[in-house]
């Protein structure tokens, strides 16, 4: 599954624009007063202003080069972006998924992740930079009931169960782009906090045409 575009509310539209523009040195796509939305590779992230009193957070991995892991610790700590730990460490290495991956917090709390893939064949020799954040790949869809959501996801777009159990947690899609389908009761890795459910708008190419509204029509998926 390839991810095109992700859309997602923020409080913090402003600090958004300079972590993302400034700081990440992400391309501008639009911008205006209640929006914008930045180029990462393939894919575009978008914020738009959250309704008053609501503070929105959410979880979304950039997938990077398989081997530009500890050049892309460097290039976030040379800009000051604190990594989140646990149990003494920064990155984390996932056998089932043959991945590595450290994660950090952008001004509206969301829960950020740069990726590491070592099954994709995306090398590259040069210094790590902006450019190399090839792709969203993944974007958390905390539900009520995750096996339901994942027959939904399986019926709609024949998407398969890439990891998990099945029950609390089941990332669905592949190493180019999966749904953390995740029960909104289980606390994220690797921060312990309890996912909150707000409205995500996803773009995805999965070669099966359709839309779908899930979990109260809070997301809405799109598929080409």
């Amino acid at each position: 599954m390839i991810i095109r575009e992700v859309g997602l509310l923020t409080h913090e539209v402003e600090a958004i624009k300079e972590f993302y523009g400034t700081l990440l040195e992400l391309d501008l796509v639009e911008d205006c007063t209640t929006f914008v939305s930045f180029r990462a590779g393939n894919s575009v992230l978008s914020f738009k202003k959250a309704p008053e009193q609501e503070k929105p957070y959410y979880h979304v991995a950039f997938t990077i080069p398989t081997n530009k892991l500890a050049d892309a610790k460097r290039w976030a700590q040379d800009r000051n972006i604190s990594l989140l730990s646990k149990d003494g460490q920064d990155e984390f290495y996932f056998p089932y998924w043959d991945a590595t991956a450290f994660y950090f917090y952008d001004p509206s709390g969301n829960l950020m992740e740069f990726i590491a893939h070592h099954s994709l064949d995306n090398a590259v020799d040069e210094a790590f930079e902006a450019k190399h954040l090839l792709c969203i790949s993944e974007i958390g869809l905390p539900v009520d009931d995750v096996p339901e959501t994942m027959n939904t996801l399986n019926e709609h777009y024949q998407l398969e169960p890439f990891a998990g159990d099945g029950k609390q947690f089941s990332p669905t899609g592949d190493a180019e782009g999966m749904f953390i389908v995740i029960d909104k009761q289980m606390p994220w890795f690797p921060d312990g906090r309890i996912p909150g459910v707000f409205a995500t708008e996803v773009k995805v190419e999965t070669g099966q045409p359709g839309n779908l509204r899930i979990q109260d029509d809070m997301y809405s998926i799109e598929s080409i």
